[in-house]
């Protein structure tokens, strides 16, 4: 079949002009979803950081600022899919506000539900994204434990 034919009495600037405007549309929705995911990205002088790496080969990090013993500023960063992106920003967003104790409490399950559910095959996004929170909160108590021990020996 001679698909020249098919295409000979075509106008393609309809289909040019249609291509374009998905380009746009594209662009327009990636770039808003890296604008209006505030806790996406890195921040300056964290108090904790965590890096963990998934089964699936995911990556993420989430760096934790803690004021008056709450967390007053959380970023996540991930080389991983949509999921690992959504259960980043899921867990980070859950962290906001919330004493170490209080952090101690948000699982997989919680970060699953933030997200408004997952498929089960992604369930390990939400599980790194937990567990990613959870070493982070970890290495600032032991940061937090190793200061004050400092500050008592130094007084004495």
């Amino acid at each position: 079949m001679d698909f020249t034919v098919l295409f000979s009495g075509v106008s393609w600037y309809p289909i040019v002009a249609c291509a374009a405007v998905l380009m746009l549309l594209l662009s327009g929705w990636i770039l808003f979803l890296n604008k209006f995911n505030p806790t996406l990205g890195t921040m300056d002088e964290p108090d904790a950081v965590a890096i963990a790496k998934g089964n699936c080969g995911d990556s993420m990090k989430i760096s934790l600022k803690f004021r008056r013993g709450k967390v007053i500023d959380a970023s996540y960063w991930t080389d991983g899919c949509k999921f690992s992106s959504e259960c980043g920003a899921a867990a980070t967003r859950l962290a906001l506000g919330k004493t170490p104790e209080e952090i101690a409490d948000i699982d997989y399950m919680a970060v699953k539900e933030a997200v408004g559910g997952i498929p089960e095959e992604d369930l390990h996004c939400a599980t790194l994204a937990a567990g990613t929170l959870q070493e982070s909160v970890r290495i600032y108590c032991l940061d937090l434990h190793k200061s004050q021990n400092q500050t008592v020996s130094a007084k004495m």
